[in-house]
């Protein structure tokens, strides 16, 4: 390949520092999320049922609370799965007159990635955003005891930045 970029090279690795790039600004929504943790945003409680529980009963739930999540425990009473809309729709929708008869054991996702209450806003966001996530749960010690959501970040970050 030939190029006119006198910066050209066959090394694709080369540094990058001749360019005069300004500095980002890091203002007070930048503090936030690296530095706060997720006890900051109020999460809400969760909904948490058991994996034996129907997909009917989770449905209903969801829509009475209007959350898009429940939090799946075991015996134990330690986080086990998450059930989301996503689930709900991807995994059941060609047995809707089925719904009563699904164990949430079925349909859930296995051992979801979750925050501690310690942690950062940011690793919650880093984790909705690899994995593709809209609900991070929050546990201690592995017991379910909130949620985050992007909508419950971006309520946190508009109702803070300006004090």
């Amino acid at each position: 390949m030939t190029t006119n970029d006198p910066y050209y090279t066959e090394d694709v690795l080369q540094s990058l520092e001749y360019l005069d790039l300004p500095t980002p600004k890091k203002g007070r929504i930048h503090n936030m999320i690296l530095k706060d943790p997720i006890t900051q945003l109020n999460a809400p409680k969760p909904i948490v049922l058991k994996e034996s529980d129907s997909v009917s009963k989770a449905s209903q739930l969801m829509k009475k609370h209007r959350f898009g999540s429940v939090l799946i425990i075991g015996a134990d009473e330690k986080l086990k799965g998450i059930f989301t809309e996503k689930d709900l729709l991807g995994k059941t929708y060609d047995r809707n007159d089925e719904l009563d008869s699904i164990p949430l054991s079925e349909v859930m996702t296995l051992d979801p990635q979750a925050v501690n209450e310690d942690d950062t806003i940011a690793l919650a966001l880093h984790l909705m955003a690899v994995g593709g996530y809209r609900h991070v749960p929050i546990v201690k010690e592995g017991t379910p005891v909130g949620f985050c959501s992007i909508r419950g970040i971006l309520r946190y970050l508009s109702e803070n930045s300006l004090s």
